[in-house]
């Protein structure tokens, strides 16, 4: 076996290994083709899942959430499984298709709220991310608030994955090293 194949598989199983944990969110995409495992609350006027012949194109998959509340704002939760003292991080994307920036959203896990827009222009699809945000019991709030009357924010793909710790990363590193080790001793 060669070093750059040696290099290669210890890549593979290093990557594996950090993406053992799957996203916590249920239908994150909206892939039933409706709100399945989100609670969809307060001003839900104008908030559907809808596919493309809506005249806007998911960011991937063949569905997409849109929310254009009109007297007060709407929102979106789920609670998904989490364990205190982990960290986590949430993300989605989202686009805004007010022409007259009226509008404001927010996004928020576990209470700690990490993007608010108000009077947000026009803008296509754009990844937004939390920082690391620290569970504090077993079920962690995912939560979005809307609000858009003359038209809508488009949100999908959204995704909470656990935070790897330090010590994790580190014995994955020490793992790599010593099965290059071994096996560069096998090839000498």
């Amino acid at each position: 076996m060669n070093r750059k194949t040696l290099l290669f598989i210890v890549a593979v199983l290093a990557s594996a290994a950090l993406s053992a944990h799957a996203n916590l969110v249920v239908n994150p995409g909206f892939e039933t083709g409706t709100f399945s495992g989100w609670t969809n609350s307060g001003d839900t006027s104008f908030t559907a899942v809808s596919d493309s012949t809506f005249g806007h194109t998911p960011h991937s998959g063949t569905y997409e959430a849109h929310f254009g509340p009109t007297s007060s704002d709407g929102f979106l939760d789920q609670n998904v499984t989490t364990t205190p003292g982990q960290f986590y991080i949430m993300d989605f994307w989202l686009s805004n298709d007010d022409p007259i920036a009226n509008n404001h959203m927010s996004a928020s896990f576990n209470g700690t709220t990490f993007l608010t827009l108000v009077n947000a222009p026009a803008f296509p699809y754009t990844h937004y991310t939390s920082g690391p945000i620290m569970a504090t019991g077993a079920l962690s709030d995912v939560h979005f608030t809307f609000y858009n009357p003359p038209a809508y924010y488009y949100l999908d793909d959204v995704a909470v994955n656990p935070v790897p710790e330090p010590g994790t990363l580190g014995l994955i590193a020490l793992g790599a090293f010593g099965l290059v080790g071994t096996l560069r001793k096998r090839l000498v």
